[in-house]
C-alpha cells in the first residue's frame, strides 16, 4: 500500500474553535510531517515494510519533537467528552 493524499475535516476542527490562522499551523504540522517521512523513506529504502522496521529500531527526534508540539497546540482546544489533564476519554 503506498498511500497518494491525505483528506483532514475541516468541520470537526471549526467545531472545537479553530479559526484560519490554527488551520494554518495544522498545515505546518503536516508538511513537517510530510518532509520527515520523505526523509526518513530516503535512508529506509521504498516499502513500507523497510520505512516501519526503521521506525521500529530507530529513534527520530524530529518525530518526537513534532509530536509534542502537536499535543501541546491540539490540548489548547476543548473536545467534548476528553479530559484534557489526564488526555483520556471521560465516561
Amino acid at each position: 500500500m503506498v498511500p497518494g493524499g491525505l483528506r483532514m475535516g475541516s468541520p470537526a476542527l471549526t467545531s472545537r474553535g479553530f479559526v484560519e490562522k490554527d488551520f494554518e499551523k495544522v498545515a505546518e504540522f503536516v508538511d513537517r510531517a510530510v518532509n520527515i517521512a520523505v526523509a526518513l523513506k530516503a535512508k529506509a529504502g521504498a516499502k513500507l515494510k523497510d520505512f516501519r522496521d526503521y521506525l521500529d529500531k530507530n529513534q527520530v527526534p524530529e518525530i518526537e519533537a513534532l509530536r509534542e508540539e502537536v499535543e501541546a497546540f491540539a490540548k489548547t482546544f476543548p473536545t467534548v467528552g476528553f479530559e484534557k489533564a489526564s488526555m483520556k476519554y471521560t465516561e
